[in-house]
């Protein structure tokens, strides 16, 4: 599709604030340190690492050209075994204590390195886009999904007064008690495109912003207030919501590797529109959170107002009018695409009111958390079947419109140790970790017929439930550390299993090994055509993963 550029825009005044208070924190604190002309310079505390990923695919991942005739083309290979990733990364960290003011600043490259698997890819998706009248794809993955050079932190943080403090610049503020998948933690999207949901530490896939960040404490309540304001002007588009691999890469939803929706055939391009009036990403978003103690409950109570973190897609009216009879209209009556686009992916604004809870049971040895979050008018894809199309609607399933749901989210969590040193002859008691993820749409309305995600049929259910668990062992006194997680979809079907062990050298070296095995009810086999019932892992089909990172840690 002409005019879609993915790649990230460099803007150096969005840091200048960020530095205007930098330079006015250190004139302030050069005053106190004038006896010693070597006070800017010196009791810094480096840190980072360089790390090295290699992945493997354990089973052959479906790409599937358009062929001579379109829609006909062949598997294009078996790649099992192949390597999949290549990937390099340096992450340096500066800190410094100036007193009166703490200041922070990390800056992370990734690189990577082609393989004979992602150049198949890349030229996979270059022919899908030829059908559709360009060149080839709108996005070289290397370069634009994978290789990237970030500024990750960039703050200041000091005390206004003996209970107000403020931390202002690029940081990350995590909310929530939830593990893999979001509840309450919707300050910041994700960046799934390269790895996905799997990488073990969440900071390194969370999206830092430029951002206020005031926390007020009151002593005698036993709680603190926390307001967190992050305007969007000073913030990059691409830094809000979550990015998925919708260019066709090596995470991109089964079938659609080799798939690049920008630059789609037959007219089927779906873009980002990042300035709908209704999902305007130059708009402000902003909340609060308390954070309080009730006896021996820790709880907090949050809102927060800014984009949806998953990006749902506008159908253009102009080019989905094949099934008028479930035709829902453009988002809020407005479509700003292309012409002859099938729609826009956007990110509508919402509002999260969210409460979490926790408490330690000594009886039972056990930490219990939760979290409720409660999103009035979610946006959620619409149409499955129509009297025209069969299964789908206009373009793809999910391309009728958008239906605004009130919908409740729910975590229950146990984190407790066990004592496996008799069992499994640990070096100390393991951790084990339980959580239960629930949806449930109040307003359901099985007539609307909701998707999941937009492009794929599995269509949603009034309430679904996911359930996760964690095991965290420990070897020749913390050295080899292998975890077990796994996770069934009690609703859809499917699940995942990852075992990973890492082993420690000394104070710097960690490698890691890991396998990636996931598990569905259903998948679709090709792509842009044939659509069924898929649903959440049935996206996860073909990538499976064997994984090392080798780190060096600083």
């Amino acid at each position: 599709m002409s005019g879609f550029n993915n790649k990230k825009s460099y803007r150096p005044e969005r840091r200048l604030p960020g530095r205007l208070a930098l330079v006015a924190a250190l004139a302030a604190t050069s005053a106190v340190h004038a006896d010693d002309e070597n006070w800017l310079t010196k009791d810094w505390e480096i840190s980072g690492y360089a790390r090295q990923y290699l992945s493997w695919n354990l089973e052959n991942p479906t790409l599937i050209g358009p062929g001579p005739n379109g829609l006909d083309g062949r598997q294009e290979g078996d790649y099992r075994g192949d390597l999949s990733m290549v990937r390099t990364v340096g992450k340096l960290n500066l800190f410094r204590d100036f007193g009166a003011v703490r200041f922070k600043t990390t800056g992370r490259v990734s690189r990577e390195a082609s393989t004979g698997y992602l150049d198949d890819v890349q030229d996979v998706a270059d022919a899908w886009a030829r059908t559709g009248g360009a060149p080839e794809s709108s996005v070289d993955l290397i370069d634009d999904s994978y290789n990237d050079e970030e500024l990750r932190e960039f703050w200041l943080q000091g005390d206004l007064t003996d209970n107000l403090n403020l931390k202002i610049g690029r940081q990350q503020v995590v909310w929530g008690e939830t593990d893999f998948f979001q509840l309450m933690d919707v300050i910041h999207g994700y960046d799934f495109r390269w790895r996905s949901f799997l990488e073990p530490e969440n900071e390194e896939l969370r999206k830092p912003l430029n951002m206020v960040n005031l926390t007020q404490r009151f002593d005698d309540a036993g709680g603190s207030l926390q307001l967190i304001y992050i305007p969007g002007r000073l913030n990059d588009e691409e830094d809000r919501g979550n990015s998925y691999d919708v260019e066709g890469g090596r995470w991109a939803n089964q079938p659609n590797r080799g798939v690049p929706f920008a630059t789609a055939p037959f007219g089927a391009n779906v873009r980002y529109n990042y300035h709908h009036p209704d999902a305007d990403m130059d708009d402000d978003s902003y909340g609060l959170r308390w954070n309080g103690l009730a006896g021996d409950w820790g709880y907090s109570l949050a809102w927060f107002h800014g984009p949806n973190p998953n990006p749902v897609v506008n159908p253009n009216p102009a080019t989905n009018n094949t099934a008028p009879e479930l035709f829902l209209g453009a988002y809020e009556g407005t479509y700003e695409g292309g012409a002859t686009e099938a729609g826009e992916f956007i990110y509508p604004y919402i509002d999260v009111f969210g409460i979490s809870a926790n408490n330690y049971f000594p009886s039972l040895d056990v930490v219990f958390s939760t979290e409720l979050a409660y999103i009035p008018e979610a946006p959620y894809n619409a149409g499955i079947v129509s009297n025209s199309q069969g299964r789908g609607c206009g373009f793809f399933p999910g391309f009728c419109g958008i239906e605004e749901k009130n919908l409740f989210r729910s975590m229950f969590r146990l984190d407790k140790q066990v004592d496996l040193t008799g069992v499994l002859g640990t070096s100390r008691p393991s951790f084990l970790s339980v959580q239960v993820f629930n949806n449930w749409i109040a307003d359901f309305d099985k007539d609307e017929q909701l998707v999941n995600t937009a492009g794929f049929s599995g269509d949603t259910e009034e309430f679904s439930s996911i359930i996760t668990a964690v095991l965290a062992t420990n070897y020749a006194n913390d050295q080899i550390n292998p975890t077990l997680a796994v996770g069934s979809d009690l609703t859809y079907g499917g699940g995942f299993m990852i075992p990973s062990v890492e082993f420690v050298y000394g104070d710097h070296i960690r490698v890691r090994l890991e396998a990636d095995i996931f598990f569905d009810r259903e998948e679709q086999d090709r792509p842009l055509q044939d659509f069924n019932d898929t649903n959440l892992f049935g996206y996860f089909a073909g990538n499976d993963q064997l994984v090392a990172r080798l780190t060096y840690q600083f």
